[in-house]
């Protein structure tokens, strides 16, 4: 919508220039055409880069750990890259069969001690504040926009993480 209101505001500023004399009411409709065309350029680079109109939505998931190997009580980890990076490799007691692992993109992983082996996800992701947001700034983009995801695992302390190697 806001692309729209844009086009319009610059096919309405270029119409006057170009085809309307000197006047009060010319320097009107310029004035005016301007402000929009420079406020709807703002309002797309702030929703852009700074999420101008969302507000950020947490939402926290708990799950069990199972062993990663059958008499092995560990979590695989393995080095991505220059070795700075790592996955983290595991399974949860909800999906046995499925190992699954941490991403690297926009993501932290912290490891801490507890009495049950679990992992807490928290996925953060931007949500429109209000129906006007949504409508000026859609632009064919999902309603909910991942932001970040925080891994924090808790071990006991019989459990290790295991090196996994790279090359298969």
């Amino acid at each position: 919508m806001i692309i729209i209101l844009l086009i319009l505001a610059t096919l309405i500023f270029a119409g006057v220039m170009i085809f309307s004399p000197n006047s009060v009411q010319r320097t009107i409709w310029v004035t005016g055409s301007f402000i929009v065309i420079a406020g709807c350029l703002i309002a797309l680079v702030l929703n852009d880069n700074y999420h101008w109109g969302m507000r950020a939505v947490s939402e926290t998931q708990t799950q069990t750990l199972i062993p990663l190997q059958s008499k092995q009580r560990a979590l695989g980890s393995r080095r991505l890259g220059t070795g700075h990076e790592r996955v983290l490799i595991y399974r949860t007691a909800q999906l046995p069969t499925k190992i699954q692992k941490t991403t690297t993109h926009a993501t932290t992983t912290h490891v801490t001690t507890g009495k049950v082996a679990e992992v807490q996800t928290t996925t953060k992701r931007w949500q429109y504040r209000n129906h006007l947001a949504r409508i000026l700034f859609n632009l064919g983009k999902d309603q909910q926009q991942f932001a970040s995801r925080h891994y924090t695992f808790k071990l006991p302390a019989t459990w290790h993480i295991v090196t996994l190697s790279t090359t298969k």
